[in-house]
């Protein structure tokens, strides 16, 4: 019988699992995490991890684990490759008792989280650590600027905030499916790693004024730490995120491109938030902090940039983008200046809808339907503005001024 040998993706302790059968679970005697041993025809031999641990054990009962376990592990070949310092910030152990249900989502969470693991793994060998938030799996590019598990803890509070605004403003309301692992969120360590990434995969910078985007060919966020890039941008991301998530549910992305004003309406309503007792809670009455560039476009000769409504519900994101890169190449300046506006007006069209009272929130509610079903634009919405709030665009768009010409 031939030694088999492996070596724990934790902590890289080698064990020897000659002649026990594959599939038996067993715990590593340096890291604790439980593990699966693989067939011996495995390809290359490697563990199916089921869920990782960290157990704090008293010293003698440490001890015996370690000398009852430590013969069985097989572990696999080092990678030629060298492994990034630091440890994966894995989950505390659950404390409630479990049930089959738990069973259940024990066995599957990990392996659905280690497959979006592989994905980033695959792209950026080794790249980055990791923190699982369900539905959430943030992969953080270590600095020295920073301690790693501190920062993580607080995207995981930022995400888990956007996740519970989201669900009362719209899941609960709509009846709207829970959020299902995982979603990815790429944070680079520094501006330039940010710059580098879409330098290597567009052969383009992105503009200084974008510090995030959510890929949606990739279904994730791309952030980087810096001070200086606010908390909103998060926020807005990952509104962007559980949006996607749920048009994907549907399988209607083929259908009819998204509305630029839906998109990103949503996205910046959801960037107010206050923070109490060191937590963070969504407030839209504090997301405020576009309405001047609003007011400014409203009190212009003209109303020059301000977009009409007939306008702005009928342009879709491939439009907008398409419009704004162009612009990115002839006139950046007044390119980004424009899209402060649409930004601006979108947002305020979103908050108008939900906070102003009477009808208008079963519009946007309505059309959020329409929206992740694939059935928006502008004919759709105007259908709705007259079966709830019997007036034509031009009619709402009146009501629209005067209630961005009354926030403070």
């Amino acid at each position: 019988m031939s030694l088999r040998l492996v070596r724990c993706p934790f902590c890289g302790k080698r064990f020897n699992v000659t002649g026990i059968a594959a599939g038996s679970r067993l715990r590593c005697a340096g890291c604790t995490a439980v593990l699966t041993v693989p067939a011996s025809n495995a390809r290359p031999p490697s563990f199916k991890l089921t869920r990782p641990l960290v157990l704090q054990i008293a010293g003698g009962i440490a001890a015996g684990l370690v000398a009852a376990v430590a013969i069985f592990l097989l572990l696999r070949p080092s990678p030629s490759r060298a492994v990034a310092s630091g440890p994966e910030v894995a989950r505390l152990p659950a404390t409630s008792p479990e049930t089959p249900e738990t069973q259940r989502d024990r066995d599957f969470v990990p392996n659905v989280f280690d497959q979006a693991k592989t994905t980033i793994n695959a792209e950026f060998p080794n790249r980055f650590f990791w923190r699982e938030a369900n539905p959430y799996l943030i992969a953080l590019e270590p600095s020295e600027r920073f301690h790693a598990p501190s920062l993580m803890e607080d995207y995981a509070q930022r995400l888990q905030a956007v996740l519970a605004a989201f669900r009362r403003e719209f899941g609960e309301p709509l009846q709207l499916p829970e959020v299902e692992p995982a979603l990815p969120v790429l944070v680079f360590n520094s501006r330039e790693s940010f710059d580098r990434y879409f330098l290597e995969r567009d052969k383009r910078r992105m503009a200084d004024s974008i510090k995030g985007i959510y890929e949606y060919d990739r279904r994730r966020v791309v952030v980087y730490h810096d001070p200086n890039v606010p908390t909103e941008v998060l926020l807005h991301e990952g509104a962007h995120q559980l949006v996607d998530y749920h048009k994907r549910l549907r399988e209607v992305l083929a259908k009819r491109p998204s509305c630029y004003w839906f998109q990103e309406g949503v996205g910046t309503y959801f960037e107010g938030f206050r923070r109490i007792g060191g937590e963070l809670q969504f407030d839209p009455a504090l997301s405020h902090g576009r309405l001047p560039t609003l007011k400014q476009a409203l009190v212009q000769p003209g109303r020059k940039d301000f977009i009409p409504l007939n306008v702005l519900v009928g342009m879709t994101v491939d439009e907008f983008w398409d419009w704004f890169q162009k612009g990115q190449f002839s006139d950046p300046d007044d390119t980004t200046r424009k899209a402060q506006v649409y930004y601006a007006e979108s947002w305020a069209f979103i908050h108008f809808l939900r906070q102003s009272g009477g009808n208008h929130r079963k519009v946007i509610d309505a059309y959020f339907r329409l929206e992740t079903t694939g059935l928006g634009g502008k004919p759709a919405f105007e259908d709705l503005v007259r079966e709830h709030l019997q007036m034509e665009l031009s009619q709402l768009e009146d009501k629209f001024v005067a209630y961005i010409q009354g926030l403070r």
